[in-house]
């Protein structure tokens, strides 16, 4: 899609405003995971090399995390579709609602995750194509309404959703059509977390989840709720 002088414009105000300039003079970490978290997932993809499927991101923002599982995968030989899932636009108010209606604070939604484009986290990963060889397809979707048997069987997927209602619906969805030994993350779980957090609706979906399946929640990092599908 050819972009004209008007929308180069645009993009380039929405740059200036969101975008420190130290962003752009200093090294930075842009990474949502910490080093440890990291090598966390890493081990996830190793530990489901050879279990038949694909591996998903639900929930993938602007691709940094993306990228830094494929320079793992490239470098250890894994090669499987990747498949990144987002609306690329932030949260959508079908599934703020329902979070508010779980006493939680509307305006706390509003500017997450929303400056993000689907063009920008395609033309990334083309950037960057000897890396990833091809292997990352995007698909804008809310997480919650997205069918993922059209992308059965999965090996493994993060999932960094946040929310309870898309967290709730996309895990019976994704465990539907996990591989035996495949693993499911979630992401945003820690349950350190008060009531009032308002990213508390990941791990209430977990949990609830996990409780449904007759299985004991496992956290790793804090930061995350793991399941794994028996073989």
């Amino acid at each position: 899609m050819r972009i004209d002088g008007h929308q180069l414009r645009k993009i380039a105000r929405e740059v200036a405003l969101h975008t420190p300039l130290r962003a752009h003079m200093a090294p930075r970490y842009p990474y949502l995971h910490t080093p440890a978290e990291l090598a966390f997932l890493c081990r996830c993809l190793d530990d489901t090399r050879d279990i038949p499927g694909c591996i998903v991101e639900a929930g993938c923002y602007r691709g940094e995390t993306t990228l830094y599982l494929n320079y793992h995968m490239t470098s250890e030989g894994i090669e499987k579709p990747y498949v990144a899932i987002d609306t690329f636009s932030g949260f959508t108010e079908g599934n703020v609602d329902v979070d508010v209606r779980r006493d939680k604070d509307r305006d706390v939604y509003r500017s997450r995750f929303g400056f993000n484009d689907r063009r920008w986290f395609d033309a990334a990963m083309l950037r960057q194509n000897k890396l990833a060889r091809g292997r990352v397809r995007s698909i804008a979707a809310d997480v919650g309404a997205f069918d993922f048997a059209q992308l059965a069987p999965i090996a493994f997927c993060l999932m960094d959703v946040v929310l309870y209602e898309p967290t709730r619906l996309a895990l019976t969805r994704t465990w539907d059509v996990l591989s035996p030994g495949g693993i499911i993350v979630v992401d945003s779980i820690d349950p350190s977390l008060q009531q009032a957090h308002p990213y508390l609706g990941s791990r209430q979906a977990y949990q609830e989840f996990v409780e449904g399946l007759g299985l004991d929640p496992r956290f790793e990092y804090t930061e995350y709720g793991v399941l794994t599908k028996q073989a």
